[in-house]
C-alpha cells in the first residue's frame, strides 16, 4: 500500500499497478557514508545518520499510518495535484520516500511518446512524474538514508539536529579575535556551516603563526573579496566573510604541480589530529 501526504493531511494512495519506482535501494557499506555537509557524494552513494531515541519520532510519525490505515481516506482528484510525498512500507519494515516537488506535478501536460515507429502526442491532465531514485529510505532499524539534506529536511521533523552549524556563543567568539572587524549583518547558513568547522578542527585564529599566514597570504587571490585594514580582515558583508573563511580553511591554496591558485569547494581531513603524533 501507498500512502501520501497532501499538505499536513494523509491518504492512501489506491493503485491497480505496482510502483517500481518505490523499493528499497541497493546499500552496502561501500556505497553509503555517515552524513556530512562538507562532503560531495558519488552518483552511487548514500548519506546516512543514525536516528537517537530522541529523534525516532521523525520516523515514527510516518511509521504509525501503516497502523491503522482503514482510518486514512483515499486520496481524491483535488488532492492528487497536491500530494506532496509518496512513501511505502518495504522489506525489514523499512520505508520509502519520495518528495513531490511542483516540478514533478503535471497538469494538462503535452508530452511526445514514441509509439509504433513515430511520435505521438499525449495529454496528461493530472499526473506526477516519479523519479527512479527516491529521497529518503529508513532501514526499519535506526539509519535513515538519503543523497540531498536540503531535500528532505523538510520531511523530518529535528533532522536538522544532524545538520552542525555555529551557535550563537561560537560566532560571537569568532568576532571577538583581533583579527578581525566585523560590521552587524545575518550571517548566511552556508558561512555559519563553515564558522562551525573552524571550530571543530580547532584552528586557533588567534595563534600568531596563522596570523602571519592569513596576512601574508590572501593577497595571493585576488578574484576574493578581501579588505584589510592595520592588520585586520574587514568582514562587513556574507561575501567577505565566505572569502576570510576560506583562506582561515585552507580552501584557498597553490597548486604544487601547476602552481594555479586554486579554491576547494569542501575539504576533508585524512588524518584526526591526534594521529599525527604517531608519524612524527
Amino acid at each position: 500500500m501507498f500512502l501520501v501526504k497532501v499538505g499536513q493531511i494523509y491518504r492512501k494512495l489506491e493503485n491497480s499497478d505496482d510502483i517500481s519506482e518505490l523499493v528499497a535501494p541497493e546499500i552496502n557499506p561501500e556505497n553509503s557514508r555517515e552524513f556530512d555537509p562538507e562532503i560531495k557524494l558519488e552518483h552511487d552513494e548514500w548519506f546516512y545518520v543514525e536516528i537517537d531515541d530522541s529523534h525516532m519520532s521523525m520516523v515514527k510519525e510516518y511509521e504509525d499510518k501503516f497502523l491503522n490505515t482503514a482510518g486514512l481516506n483515499d486520496v481524491n482528484e483535488a488532492e492528487f495535484s497536491k500530494i506532496d510525498l509518496i512513501f511505502r512500507k518495504v522489506e525489514n519494515d523499512g520505508l520509502v520516500f519520495q518528495k513531490i516537488t511542483q516540478s514533478k506535478r503535471l497538469v494538462d501536460k503535452s508530452i511526445l511518446k514514441w509509439r509504433r515507429r513515430k511520435a505521438e502526442r499525449t495529454i496528461i491532465e493530472n499526473g506526477i512524474e516519479l523519479k527512479s531514485e527516491n529521497d529518503a529510505y529508513f532501514d526499519g532499524n535506526n539509519k535513515l538514508y538519503f543523497r540531498s539534506f536540503r531535500t528532505i529536511h523538510s520531511l523530518f521533523k529535528g533532522i536538522d539536529d544532524y545538520y552542525r552549524i555555529a551557535s550563537l556563543a561560537e560566532v560571537d567568539e569568532l568576532k571577538r579575535i583581533d583579527l578581525v572587524t566585523f560590521s552587524d549583518f545575518e550571517i548566511k547558513s552556508n558561512n555559519l556551516k563553515m564558522v562551525a568547522i573552524l571550530k571543530d578542527d580547532e584552528i586557533d585564529l588567534s595563534d600568531t603563526s596563522i596570523i602571519s599566514t592569513l596576512l601574508t597570504s590572501y593577497e595571493q587571490y585576488p578574484e576574493q573579496d578581501f579588505k584589510v585594514s592595520e592588520g585586520k580582515f574587514i568582514i562587513d558583508t556574507n561575501k567577505r566573510l565566505t572569502s576570510f573563511l576560506k583562506l582561515a580553511l585552507g580552501r584557498l591554496y597553490t597548486n604544487p604541480i601547476t602552481s594555479h591558485q586554486m579554491e576547494a569547494s569542501s575539504a576533508r581531513r585524512l588524518r584526526k589530529k591526534e594521529n599525527w603524533s604517531n608519524i612524527l
